[in-house]
């Protein structure tokens, strides 16, 4: 479980970012304070990854796995939530795109996994 003080910081910086404006009193959006921010969040993040990196010290290529196959499994496991709720439009152009990679993907896994069973693995 995280420092309570840690998800305190977090939850003032996710009410902080809430507080940006979306768009100005014109309507133009206020793009390079925006641009700014995310740089900044990008820092945040290379620095919290180059923390986590450190602490799993002893197998990094493990914990990057890891990371990366849950991190996907995430993304999959809500986009298909959204579209079993209907707050994604399923005629997104960039579907056909994600279905092809899902696919790809899949046929990559089962053919590692039939290596890896040919060699005794």
């Amino acid at each position: 479980m995280a420092d309570p003080n840690v998800m305190d910081q977090l939850a003032a910086l996710n009410a902080t970012i809430q507080t940006i404006p979306v768009s100005t009193g014109d309507g133009d959006p206020p793009v390079q304070e925006l641009e700014a921010v995310k740089r900044g969040l990008d820092d945040a993040r290379l620095g919290l990854w180059a923390r986590l990196q450190g602490a799993h010290a002893d197998d990094v290529q493990a914990f990057e796995e890891r990371f990366r196959v849950r991190r996907a499994l995430e993304l999959c496991t809500r986009l298909t939530a959204d579209l079993r709720i209907g707050v994604m439009n399923p005629e997104h152009p960039e579907f056909a795109d994600l279905w092809i990679a899902t696919v790809e993907l899949s046929q990559a896994i089962q053919a590692a996994r039939a290596q890896l069973d040919s060699r005794g693995g």
